[in-house]
C-alpha cells in the first residue's frame, strides 16, 4: 500500500516522539521503583479524565476513540470505580517475610530455603514459574530490603520502598514535568505569540565535557544572582493573602545534559 510521503514523515515524527517520551517516563518508573501495573492504570484513567475536561459534552463514545480505550470501561474510568492494579510482586513477597518473621520467628530474620515458612516457598507461592527465589533475593538485596546471611535472610528495611528522601523527589520530578507540559500544552494552543509563557532552551554541542563542571559552577552563579530578581519581582505583584490561595505561577530553571 503506498503511503503520501507527508503522512509518512508525520507519522515518523509521531513515533518518534512517542519513543522519547517512553524513555523519559520508563527513567522515572526505573529511579524511583514506582509500580509499573498502577502507572499503566493510572494513565488510562487519566486520559479519560483529561479528554473530559478538554471537551465536557464529549459522549462516551467519542471519548472512547479519542483515548483509544474501550468504550465499556469509560464510565467506570470517570467515576473512579476501575479495579486498581494488584501490588507488584516484591512489595507483596517482602510483606510476607515480614509478617512470617514476626509470627513464626519473633525476629526480623527467617530461614531462606525449605518448603514451609521460608523466604523460598513465599517467593514459589507468590510468584510461582515466573521467577526463580534466588532472582527475586538479589533484586530485595540490591534495593537495600533484606540481607543474605547464608542459611537466613534478614529484613533490613521493611519499608523497602518507602524511603522518605526518594519519594519526595520522585514528587518533585513529577510536579516539575507536570509543569513543564503544563508550560508546553499551553503555548501549543495559544496562537498569540506574545501571549505564550516563556519557553526557552539555550545550547551548544561545541563544549568537550571536561569543561562541563566549570560550566555548571559558572551557571549556578548565574542562576544565583537570576534566583533573587525573579523572587524579589513575585513579591512586587503578591496581594497580601494567606499562601495557597492562588494557583502557582513562576518560572523553573533547568540545566541538563543529553546522553545521546
Amino acid at each position: 500500500m503506498n503511503i503520501n510521503p507527508k503522512i509518512k514523515q508525520n507519522l515518523q515524527l509521531k513515533k518518534k516522539a512517542l519513543s522519547l517520551l517512553s524513555k523519559a517516563i520508563a527513567k522515572i518508573v526505573i529511579k524511583f521503583r514506582l509500580p509499573r501495573n498502577e502507572f499503566l492504570a493510572l494513565f488510562d484513567e487519566k486520559l479519560v479524565l483529561e479528554a473530559q475536561r478538554l471537551d465536557p459534552d464529549a459522549t462516551h463514545v467519542a471519548l472512547a476513540i479519542r483515548t483509544g480505550i474501550d468504550r465499556r470501561y469509560i464510565s467506570k474510568h470517570l467515576k473512579g470505580e476501575m479495579p486498581r492494579a494488584k501490588p507488584d510482586k516484591l512489595s507483596v513477597i517482602l510483606e510476607d517475610i515480614r509478617w512470617t518473621a514476626h509470627k513464626y520467628y519473633q525476629s526480623t530474620k527467617i530461614p531462606k530455603l525449605g518448603p514451609f515458612k521460608t523466604f523460598q516457598s513465599i517467593c514459589e507461592q507468590r510468584a510461582p514459574g515466573s521467577l526463580t527465589y534466588q532472582a527475586i533475593l538479589e533484586e530485595l538485596i540490591t534495593n537495600g530490603s533484606l540481607k543474605d546471611l547464608g542459611v537466613k535472610v534478614e529484613i533490613v528495611n521493611l519499608n523497602q520502598i518507602v524511603d522518605e528522601t526518594e519519594v519526595a523527589f520522585s514528587n518533585l520530578t513529577a510536579k516539575q514535568i507536570d509543569r513543564t507540559v503544563g508550560t508546553l500544552t499551553y503555548n501549543f494552543s495559544e496562537k498569540n505569540i506574545k501571549d505564550r509563557y516563556i519557553q526557552k532552551t539555550i545550547y551548544s554541542t561545541q563544549i568537550h565535557p571536561k569543561n562541563f563542571p566549570q560550566l555548571h559552577l559558572d551557571f549556578q552563579n548565574l542562576i544565583n544572582g537570576y534566583y533573587k530578581e525573579v523572587t524579589q519581582k513575585l513579591i512586587e505583584y503578591e496581594d497580601d493573602v494567606e499562601a495557597d490561595t492562588y494557583p502557582q505561577y513562576g518560572i523553573s530553571f533547568l540545566e541538563y545534559k543529553t546522553k545521546e
